[in-house]
């Protein structure tokens, strides 16, 4: 298989809000776990805003979905883990969107790593605030108690 280049370049907002008006956006979001507990996020980030969230994002024109996995582990929580194991995909609709007015569609492929919950963490600009769980809120969005399940977390 030809290996090609991560294409790495922000996209400007202009042209990133008529590829959301136009096309879903391919993400990768993580189920971290220590083994009896799981790592959240508080989402600062529309859609969703203020919600208990799995860490991840948009992946990269090129780069490898396992990859995108390690790099939004690394990037949003500044913990450390490795040979994350895809436990399936998720399709995403919102609202409003990530822009006013515009509805997002999000294709997410979802995958579980394991981390160890005796480092420190560290949160990007996208996260308010981040923590381990021991369960499953009732209260949360239907996506996140789905995904903490099929992980084999409660």
């Amino acid at each position: 298989m030809k290996k090609y280049s991560v294409v790495r370049k922000r996209i400007p907002e202009k042209i990133y809000k008529e590829i959301h008006r136009s096309l879903p956006i391919v993400c990768t979001d993580l189920v971290v776990t220590d083994g009896k507990r799981f790592f959240l996020v508080r989402r600062k980030n529309k859609p969703e805003a203020g919600r208990w969230w799995f860490p991840g994002g948009r992946i990269f024109k090129n780069e490898l979905l396992k990859n995108a996995a390690l790099r939004f582990l690394k990037r949003e929580t500044g913990l450390k883990g490795s040979k994350p194991s895809l436990l399936g995909f998720y399709e995403y609709f919102a609202t409003p969107g990530y822009f006013p007015r515009i509805s997002s569609h999000t294709v997410i492929f979802v995958f579980k790593i394991k981390a160890s919950s005796n480092l420190k963490f560290r949160l990007d600009r996208q996260s308010s605030a981040a923590k381990w769980f021991s369960r499953i809120n009732p209260a949360w969005h239907p996506y996140i108690k789905t995904f903490l399940r099929k992980a084999g977390l409660e």
